[in-house]
């Protein structure tokens, strides 16, 4: 009976002893775990940039300094030295111990990582949606996942490690290794690939988070990139998940490559008789009026005209691809509305007229064949030497001569039109054969001043119907007083003219016209060189001399 409250005694003063030893360590842990969180504190004061690493390592560095002083104060309290015998059950807690060790020193690694990350982004947040931070968010996401995937995998092989039949299984897939690693890699060939393509899209910069793609007809902005799939948000909230691996093997388009700036369209179908210039200035009305319009292009051109229909576009330029959209449907439902009001003839339809024209006898086919081409004989040999006219120094016009000149031109080419139509009236299968086009003036050349070409433009802008329309209490500038319409030179001068032409007539247009036109002149010609030498090789290569097959090698 003495034996065993003896053996009860030692037993409880050996628990309790065990017991004391582990509370040593926990207090120990804790105790340096607030050392250290006092010290984070004071550092942060003068480096801001450690608030993320602090937050991030509270919890997980105390769990591990913990779980390190207690085992610590079990492994001494159960040492020889102090109860003179080890316990049977201090090997399964020493075990035990180390695999608890090891999962909080991969905790405490996986938070460093995040808080790496933290860092890394703390000093784009707040500011504008850059080129250069989207890349190093995505670059610092696929190094966080790549880091946490490495450092999990290390703590599960660290914890079968410490099992002894493990360690067997282990020394045995070394022996073997080869052949594992090729079975592994036939068997996580895609899994294999779409993680190398992630790394392959994080860093080489093809891809960041918030670039706007197009993939498989499907628009939307990049949301997350991980080392095996691509989640992207479509325009209307839907998510679309792509593997890595069809950004490295499948094209698609980036519209954010390097700026967000972008060029629309607006394509309509309208009838031959559309009033293309004053539509043309309604399209450049309604972008100046918009906050969607970035002022860089804007253009209107009629790009066909077959199957009755003439097919106008209009080339406009936007901020991004959002405002792009809002642009192009603004200026499509203005079109239409001014169109439905100020000009419904040129709505498309369709026209089925009887015929009325009858071809003309053969002979008098080659009669009017014939007169052609003697009027353009007769033409030519009343044109000035080319040589003659290139002697003189060119004279410098400004845009506003230009623009005059060309309107006059114009107007000399639609009466010269009208014409020919009046002369073709008598005969509908021939053309007037006698000269119809304007005949030089007689008067010299001259410089119009700013304020003769301003009471010319007046002058032309104001018709006699507007005269007879105009009331006193109008001209004094009155309520009723309609508000001067402004020619085009005129809104030239203040605000963007309509323009007509996408590759020439402005800055921006020509610039854009020298991206397309390909290499220059001295890399075309090298090229051309290089090409003409691959070709002459051949030729002058010198050929080999017959050998004497009599000839003895002395």
């Amino acid at each position: 009976m003495d034996d065993t409250v003896e053996q009860a005694t030692e037993a409880a003063i050996s628990f309790l002893t065990v017991l004391g030893y582990a509370g040593l360590g926990l207090l120990a842990g804790l105790l340096v775990s607030i050392l250290v969180t006092v010290l984070v504190r004071v550092v942060r004061r003068r480096h801001p940039a450690l608030r993320h690493t602090s937050r991030r390592l509270k919890i997980p560095q105390r769990v591990f300094l913990a779980v390190l002083g207690t085992g610590t104060g079990v492994a001494v309290g159960t040492s020889m030295q102090v109860l003179g015998a080890e316990p049977a059950w201090r090997a399964a807690f020493m075990h035990v111990f180390l695999i608890a060790l090891i999962i909080a020193a991969g905790y405490l690694l996986s938070a460093a990582l995040f808080a790496l990350e933290d860092t890394a982004l703390e000093r784009f947040k707040g500011a504008e949606e850059s080129g250069h931070a989207r890349r190093v968010r995505t670059q610092m996401q696929v190094i966080r996942r790549v880091g946490v995937a490495i450092v999990w995998i290390a703590v599960v092989a660290g914890i079968l490690l410490t099992f002894e039949s493990f360690r067997a299984i282990g020394a045995s897939l070394f022996a073997s290794a080869g052949l594992l690693s090729i079975v592994a890699g036939l068997a996580a060939q895609s899994s294999l690939s779409n993680m190398f393509a992630g790394i392959q899209i994080a860093f080489t910069d093809a891809l960041r988070v918030g670039d706007v793609v197009v993939v498989g007809g499907q628009f939307g902005n990049v949301e997350e990139v991980t080392l095996t799939y691509v989640v992207l948000r479509l325009w209307d909230d839907r998510r679309m998940v792509l593997p890595s691996t069809h950004f490295t093997t499948q094209p698609f388009e980036n519209w954010t490559r390097r700026e967000a700036h972008l060029l629309g369209t607006v394509e309509l179908d309208l009838d031959f008789l559309t009033p293309v210039p004053a539509l043309r200035v309604e399209a450049q009305r309604i972008a100046e009026s918009s906050e969607l319009w970035d002022g860089r292009t804007l253009g209107l051109q009629v790009t066909d005209a077959v199957g009755g229909y003439l097919r106008v576009r209009v080339v406009a330029s936007a901020r991004n691809s959002g405002q792009l959209f809002d642009l192009r449907c603004l200026i499509r439902e203005g079109l239409v509305d001014w169109l439905t009001t100020h000009a419904p003839y040129a709505l498309p339809r369709q026209r089925f007229e009887p015929e009325v024209t009858t071809a003309p006898p053969p002979e008098e086919r080659r009669q009017f064949v014939e007169e052609i081409q003697e009027a353009w004989d007769a033409e030519r040999s009343q044109e000035p030497d080319v040589a003659e006219t290139l002697l003189g120094e060119p004279v410098e016009e400004s845009d506003t001569q230009r623009l005059q000149r060309e309107a006059e031109a114009r107007r000399a080419r639609r009466e010269a039109e009208k014409a020919d139509r009046r002369a073709a009236r008598g005969h509908p299968a021939r053309l007037a054969v006698q000269e119809v086009r304007p005949l030089p003036s007689d008067e010299t050349t001259r410089v119009l001043s700013e304020s003769e070409l301003a009471a010319l433009e007046g002058d032309a802008a104001t018709t006699p119907a507007d005269a007879a329309a105009s009331t006193p209490a109008e001209a004094d500038g009155g309520p009723a007083a309609t508000p001067p319409r402004t020619s085009i030179l005129h809104r030239a001068e203040g605000q963007r003219a309509a323009e007509s032409r996408l590759f020439s007539g402005s800055p921006e247009a020509e610039e854009r016209a020298n991206r397309l036109s390909g290499p220059s002149a001295v890399d075309m010609a090298e090229r051309e060189d290089t090409a003409r030498r691959r070709v002459d090789a051949p030729r002058t290569q010198p050929t080999p001399e017959p050998t004497d097959p009599t000839r003895r090698t002395q």
